[in-house]
């Protein structure tokens, strides 16, 4: 059966990355059916607006989505996202021979941040302080209540129990998959449960209670700040690690910063019914038009759709191709060091294809 993938291009320097990874896919000659959306600047100026209904239906009948990175968080990307409730967001980090790492010994990185996307501090439930007055808030540990009279601002993090059991169920999953490859067979979970002892504490305790289902796997957790310092001191010592929203995206761009930068970080969010695919990079637009950005993110994202889609022998040929051009060094964008192309990289992978 044919599956349908949704191609959402985003803005600035993201088509540059998207249409040759799109290009790629095609040439496998797999099952697949690439619809193009229009959103973004092309839909503002034929349709007054940067999400018509149009893009909006062609994503509700496709199977998947690959999506560039966009300036706001609303529109198609607010719609992946919380539309169609894509709470599982999956952030691979591994080194091979040939990346920029910044580290004396990075062999053997190859983990999983994994991020709960819809909870936590985003989106900014947010307000003027005076707001809370009503709530008389006291806090235990302090023996205090808040004093609504000053001028300011506040932020609520949530955490519920349901989304909580499903990203941390999935955590297990990944671990169960990476340890029938070979992995360790490992979940950590990391958040700030020493002191937010109720919202994060109540994370921390679902993932243990969660891993506990799962006798072939191992549990650890970290203290969020303590998580930072190990990520550097000691990378090799992780396999999945789950935390909340903020949290998560925070520590997986110091993850990419391990291997080399955001440029060769990919991530998937997944939801109960629909997944997009995409890098975790922003959208360059101080190099847009300039074919320079590396497009290693988009090509992985790609092999993570193509497993997502049963396609895992494929998936894996393609991750192999993109390692190739960094292993026989000729083809290196400027951020790795290198003076190649955009397109250049691409034919790379393709030649190695």
């Amino acid at each position: 059966m044919t599956r349908r993938v949704c191609v959402v291009k985003g803005d600035d320097a993201s088509p540059e990355v998207v249409v040759p990874t799109v290009r790629v896919l095609e040439g496998m000659n797999l099952d697949l059916e690439f619809v193009w959306t229009e959103t973004g600047d092309e839909a503002d100026a034929k349709y007054g607006t940067n999400f018509p209904e149009s893009a909006r239906k062609m994503l509700d009948d496709s199977d998947c989505a690959i999506m560039g990175s966009t300036r706001d968080i609303r529109g198609v990307h607010g719609y992946l996202r919380w539309g169609k409730r894509c709470f599982a967001n999956i952030r691979p980090t591994k080194y091979v021979p040939g990346l920029r790492s910044p580290l004396k010994n990075p062999e053997g990185i190859d983990f999983i941040i994994l991020r709960e996307n819809l909870e936590g501090l985003y989106p900014g439930w947010e307000g003027d302080i005076e707001q809370l007055a009503p709530l008389k808030l006291k806090n235990d540990m302090l023996g205090i209540t808040l004093d609504t009279t000053m001028k300011g601002k506040f932020a609520v993090k949530v955490n519920t129990e349901a989304i909580t059991k499903d990203i941390c169920r999935v955590a297990c999953e990944l671990a169960m998959k990476r340890k029938a490859r070979g992995g360790p067979g490992k979940v950590t979970v990391s958040s700030k449960y020493n002191l937010l002892t109720q919202s994060d504490e109540l994370f921390r305790r679902i993932a243990e209670e969660t891993v506990r289902q799962y006798p072939e796997l191992t549990f650890s957790q970290l203290i969020i700040d303590n998580c930072a310092q190990q990520l550097v001191i000691n990378p090799q010592q992780f396999d999945v690690l789950v935390m909340d929203n903020e949290h998560g995206d925070i520590l997986g761009d110091e993850a990419a910063s391990l291997i080399g930068g955001l440029g060769l970080t990919p991530n998937a969010c997944v939801g109960n019914e629909f997944a997009y695919f995409g890098s975790v990079h922003g959208t360059a637009p101080d190099i847009a038009g300039q074919n320079i950005i590396n497009p290693t993110a988009m090509l992985l994202a790609g092999a993570m759709l193509l497993e997502h889609l049963g396609y895992e022998k494929e998936a894996a040929q393609l991750e192999a191709a993109i390692y190739k051009v960094y292993q026989d060094g000729k083809y290196f964008t400027r951020d790795q060091g290198g003076s190649a192309s955009t397109t250049e990289f691409c034919q790379a992978v393709k030649a190695n294809l």
